[in-house]
């Protein structure tokens, strides 16, 4: 038996260093080398023989007891276990030349097989031959043939699979097994030492039964400490990608971001979820295979099959920058969308439990990315419908502005005068309405941003005056009671929203109701301050009070989106208050908007050209003021106007000529920076979405020529991101289409302080 086992054992080890090289060569393209295959030969007879032959290895061994015994080598005993000791060494050499590989699933393969392969080997070479020749001690000789459990695992794990969990994550699972057996194992190793386990089986029953009801919670504590002991942290990576289910609902960019840090890619790499069908090369393999395509794991069927297919996933992975690509499925269980995440910035592979917990998480969470898309969608149809709206507006405003000019050169009744006047107003109206529709479409627009100390009985004047009203008669029915004055901290544009929707849910009743008005106080206290906004209107049932802030709820408007009041919900949120209501139903309707006690701080004045007094189109006055020159004195100011639309052009060219500046007209950004570097131009008005060149890369471009040549945003932009990139990028703003006093107001300002700057 003694020499089976030494026979048996150098098999083993001759084995170990035969795959080893079968490995390498496979990876070096070329055969088993010669002085391999003469080592492997030369060594198993040799083996055989001093086996074989009496006396050479084995002279004999004493049976003590079971268990105890003691063998006693021949001569050439060092021989062989030295034979044993060179092939560990020259498998382990092979092997670690296989895990410097290019091949990162090769290398972790490799990895695999290493550690199978030293446990093994290791271990006898210590246990068979160090113990037992220093020691003479032959009692732990059972253990190596365990180990090679261990290695057959490894080995085979490693051979049959291509995605592999975390040495890490294996660890933190024996861990918390280890411990959880242990909890319940040991006191019936103790129970046992102390009775009789067979006299006490009701005691062993009951204990089973406590050990299956604790078994989840048990666990889950162990885990946590397992998870300190590993990972430094109560939580593994996994339970952290798992807990991202919430953010989902909130936000997929933000979690998208948590999820990349989480993962272990690099701050400017990002997640993309793109379209399947856009996709088609990738959806159709993963709906055979049902599965997640790993760039690692494609290159490493290719190089086997040669697939021609799995050849253009690869290239295409490879140019999209793509590690992973994860399906996701709609409520038809078809791929709907496609995950693609790139390489991690330490170069490591994605882990099986990194790819099991997204596989769980988007399954949980991709309803409310298909839901977030579908948003996202609604909103740019309803950004491209408003803008596009614009143009028609703006086309008819260029039609009054041209009658109302031919009316100065004749003599008309004031009747037409009057209807031109109203065409105006409605315009007004149309744009106002245009925006308030995109602010409630752009939800994200809700943040802290540009958060400021008012007075608000100023900010509720302007609002109020800024509304385009129908006709006077309804503005008459709006009072302002502004005793009690107090100070809020706000958004003056997301102010003015929340008044703008009260005024439009309550005028909408005014024919309907002839008595109907709005009553707006102030209330003040020590605590809190109160703005009540009263309609007398036929007031809101007690049953649907409760629901009137949720989103797309609407209540006796079939046209309303629902968004209005939720919208001001949040935004009072945002200011540090709240938003309440409270009606009888028949008579009355009243918001309460409670603002939190502000105590003295510097007040700030609205801006002369911001969005809502860009809406407050009072032409009367306009026509007044802003029919004469800029500045009779100066030079002739020369103003290029940019924009894709030609309605848009002339209709600002018409208000600067009245002016008397001299107009430059381009129809992109291109054609902008050619104009500005042969002429000399003292204004720009730029529009962002063009053709050719946008606003932002010819603004950008202007600015590195002329730095203090002035460059406006003239456009019907509303989203956040837009508004930030303008309000970074050009000097000033205007809402197209604009007006002739707001182009007036934009031109001295800028122009005085480009005086200011020369004589500096």
């Amino acid at each position: 038996m003694a020499k089976a086992a030494n026979i048996f054992s150098f098999l083993a080890f001759s084995s170990a260093f035969h795959f080893s090289c079968r490995l390498k060569s496979l990876k070096e393209n070329h055969s088993i080398k010669n002085w391999q295959r003469t080592l492997i030969a030369v060594s198993t007879i040799y083996a055989f023989y001093v086996n074989l032959t009496p006396g050479l290895t084995v002279e004999n061994v004493i049976v003590e007891a079971p268990s105890e015994f003691t063998i006693h080598f021949g001569p050439e005993t060092p021989i062989f276990f030295s034979l044993l000791i060179l092939f560990t060494f020259l498998t382990l050499f092979n092997t670690l030349g296989l895990s410097k590989s290019s091949d990162k699933l090769k290398r972790v393969k490799s990895t695999y097989m290493v550690i199978g392969i030293v446990i093994f080997m290791v271990s006898t070479a210590i246990i068979h031959v160090f113990i037992t020749t220093v020691f003479n001690d032959f009692s732990f000789t059972w253990l190596p043939p365990a180990f090679s459990i261990i290695e057959l695992f490894l080995m085979g794990y490693a051979v049959i699979f291509h995605r592999f969990y975390s040495w890490k994550y294996l660890l933190y699972l024996s861990c918390s097994t280890l411990l959880t057996s242990c909890i319940y194992i040991i006191p019936i190793w103790i129970f046992s030492q102390t009775f009789n386990i067979l006299e006490h089986i009701p005691i062993l029953s009951a204990w089973c039964l406590m050990c299956g009801t604790t078994f989840r919670y048990t666990w889950t504590q162990v885990a946590k400490w397992s998870s300190l002991l590993i990972y430094r942290d109560t939580e593994t990576p996994v339970h952290k990608i798992l807990s991202l289910s919430n953010d989902f609902q909130y936000s997929s960019q933000d979690a998208m971001y948590k999820l990349a840090q989480l993962l272990n890619l690099e701050k400017e790499q990002t997640i993309l979820i793109s379209d399947a069908q856009s996709n088609e090369l990738y959806a159709t393999y993963l709906i055979q295979d049902d599965s997640v395509l790993l760039l690692e794991e494609v290159k490493y069927h290719f190089n086997n099959t040669k697939n021609q297919r799995l050849n253009l996933i690869r290239e295409q992975m490879s140019k999209h920058n793509a590690a992973m690509i994860l399906p996701l499925y709609d409520h038809h269980n078809t791929v709907s969308q496609l995950l693609f995440s790139p390489h991690k910035s330490n170069g490591s592979l994605y882990s099986n439990e990194e790819i099991y917990a997204l596989q769980k998480l988007f399954s949980k969470v991709q309803s409310y990315i298909r839901s977030e898309h579908h948003v996202k969608q609604a909103r740019a149809m309803a950004k491209s419908i408003a803008h596009e709206m614009r143009n028609p507006l703006s086309q008819i405003l260029l039609h009054l502005e041209n009658l109302d000019n031919i009316a100065n050169h004749i003599d008309t009744p004031s009747s037409f005068r009057e209807e031109i006047q109203r065409g105006r107003d409605s315009i007004q109206h149309g744009n106002q309405m245009i925006d308030m529709i995109l602010y409630e479409a752009n939800q994200s627009i809700i943040n802290n941003s540009n958060i400021e100390s008012y007075q608000i009985s100023s900010l509720v004047y302007q609002a109020i005056n800024s509304y385009a009203y129908e006709s006077d008669e309804i503005k008459s029915r709006i009072y302002f009671y502004s005793d009690n004055d107090f100070i809020i901290q706000a958004n003056e544009t997301l102010f003015g929203f929340i008044i703008f929707n009260l005024i439009k849910n309550s005028i909408c009743y005014f024919n309907e109701y002839p008595n109907n008005k709005i009553e707006i106080r102030l209330e003040t206290s020590d605590k809190q301050n109160k703005l009540l906004f009263k309609d007398y209107g036929p007031g809101i049932e007690p049953q649907i009070i409760q629901r009137i802030f949720d989103e797309f709820f609407t209540y006796q408007k079939r046209e309303g989106s629902g968004l209005g009041l939720s919208y001001c919900k949040r935004a009072m949120k945002l200011f540090g208050g709240k938003i309440e209501c409270h009606s009888i139903y028949g008579k009355y309707t009243e918001f309460s908007l409670i603002f939190p006690y502000v105590k003295s701080l510097p007040l700030h004045t609205p801006p002369q050209n911001n969005f809502i007094q860009q809406l407050n189109l009072d032409l009367n006055e306009e026509k007044t003021e802003c029919c004469n020159n800029i500045n009779a004195d100066s030079p002739i100011t020369k103003i290029l106007v940019t924009d894709d639309s030609q309605v848009q052009r002339s209709l600002v060219k018409l208000y600067l000529k009245k002016l008397g500046a001299e107009i430059y007209e381009a129809e992109n950004g291109q054609q902008a920076v050619d104009i500005v570097s042969q002429k000399n131009i003292d204004i720009v008005f730029m529009d962002i979405q063009m053709p050719i060149m946008d606003g932002f890369e010819a603004c950008k471009q202007i600015k590195s020529i002329y730095p203090n040549l002035p460059v406006i945003a003239l456009s019907g932009e509303s989203g956040e991101q837009e508004i930030r990139q303008i309000t970074q990028t050009m000097d000033d703003r205007l809402l197209k289409p604009t007006t002739q006093k707001l182009l007036k107001e934009i031109l001295e300002k800028w122009m005085h302080q480009n005086e200011l700057i020369d004589n500096f």
